[in-house]
């Protein structure tokens, strides 16, 4: 008698209610998942109804998303997708598509966040690279790694959903950015890599495209993303040798074929920050001998038409673009610098982002085109190993009788 009064007890309390609702939930969620692992089909039905219905509040969807989906979905079947992936996770759209890969953007089923879904093959080894080094790490400057499906195949890798989309992007629409702009953004950049450098992790490969905000807001946080190329050293006195990179964002001693740290990532910091607060590229040449001359020389100049920047912004991007790579700043030592440390009374804080026809008025050379005109196409390339060694013993030479830096301090 006193078990059945304890029991009516207990059904009508609000943990009971709880309890009975996680258990029909997960009796539901298991009963789906035994019969997409029956009938393949299913998991290809649900695929194709949720891409090409598209839902209108559904956030950052777009007609262009939908139409492109539709293309997709038209000239080829429907995706073929991992049961345990669409049990878990709606498919709402196909965000990006590559020569090797597709990325979808899906919802969870019981938390409704949203995640993007990198579909890729399961022998592609920079994939694998990648997936060693995030499983690793954990910071929010760097894109976060859910989990991960594999199937004899595909891998399918969910990771953290970032809408605000490449900081290239922002750059493009801009022109360039204002000077606090520009530090908040290379604040949080920096941190991220401090991060990364601690624990022994170098990127190889950090440039505007790999760099994504988290969302379309100001303020968004900036996270670091694509570590294909990255390595992690066995200790701090390992060095790399391995020649890898975009070509304008190289560092010099790469190309110069010396054993290389992780200061080869600080160089790409310059180079960014060079083309926040300026919106034009510092070493830019269609000739590679020429682009890397410019590059192991340091030879760029702070145009006035362009330079947004103060002077401690200038002496900020002289310290990472030193082609001594023991002088040149780490990223602890590079987010202690005068810039970041100043208050704003020391910047420029009032800067109007000037339109695009502001970029056509003077003559176009070697460094003043415009990030705007440098097309993805030009920055998809990596650089070539074997174009490298072949110009490598004359920048060498080069470098050898190269005594004092080139570096156009001031203006032109």
């Amino acid at each position: 008698m006193g078990n059945k009064q304890s029991s009516n007890c207990l059904n009508g309390s609000e943990e009971f209610e709880k309890y009975n609702l996680e258990r029909k939930t997960t009796l539901r969620q298991n009963f789906l998942c035994n019969l997409l692992r029956k009938s393949r089909w299913i998991a290809t039905f649900f695929t194709r109804t949720n891409l090409t219905n598209s839902d209108n509040q559904s956030q950052n969807r777009s007609i262009t998303t939908i139409q492109a989906t539709d293309c997709i979905l038209k000239n080829r079947p429907a995706l073929r997708l991992d049961s345990r992936l669409v049990c878990k996770y709606e498919v709402l759209a196909i965000i990006g598509k590559g020569s090797f890969s597709q990325v979808l953007r899906v919802q969870h089923r019981l938390t409704h966040k949203y995640y993007a879904v990198k579909l890729v093959s399961a022998d592609c080894g920079t994939v694998n690279n990648e997936l060693a080094i995030l499983s690793r790490v954990q910071h929010p400057f760097v894109i976060r790694l859910e989990e991960v499906f594999k199937s004899s195949s595909r891998l399918f890798i969910v990771m953290e959903m970032a809408s605000g989309g490449e900081m290239y992007n922002r750059v493009v629409a801009k022109g360039r950015y204002s000077e606090i702009e520009a530090r908040q953004a290379l604040r949080m950049l920096l941190n991220g890599l401090a991060y990364l450098h601690s624990i022994r992790v170098t990127h190889r490969d950090l440039k505007p495209e790999n760099l994504l905000y988290s969302d379309a807001t100001p303020d968004a946080r900036l996270l670091i993303t694509d570590f294909g190329l990255a390595y992690q050293t066995q200790t701090s006195e390992e060095k790399m040798t391995e020649t890898c990179g975009t070509p304008e964002y190289i560092a010099p001693e790469v190309l110069l074929r010396s054993a290389y740290t992780e200061k080869v990532d600080m160089w790409a910091v310059g180079v960014i920050a060079y083309i926040l607060m300026s919106g034009i590229m510092p070493f830019d040449d269609d000739c590679r001998s020429r682009l890397y001359t410019q590059i192991i020389t340091a030879n760029y100049i702070y145009y006035p038409q362009f330079w947004s920047g103060s002077e401690l912004a200038k002496d900020f991007v002289d310290a990472l673009l030193e082609t001594d790579p023991d002088v040149r700043l780490s990223a602890t030592d590079a987010v202690k610098h005068e810039w970041f440390m100043g208050n704003r009374n020391q910047l420029k804080v009032i800067i109007k982002t000037r339109p695009a026809s502001d970029f056509t008025t003077i003559q176009r050379t070697r460094s003043t085109r415009s990030i705007r005109s440098v097309t993805r196409s030009d920055h998809g390339h990596r650089v070539d190993p074997r174009e490298v060694d072949r110009l490598a013993s004359d920048l060498q030479r080069l470098a050898k009788f190269q005594q004092h830096s080139t570096k156009h301090y001031g203006f032109l």
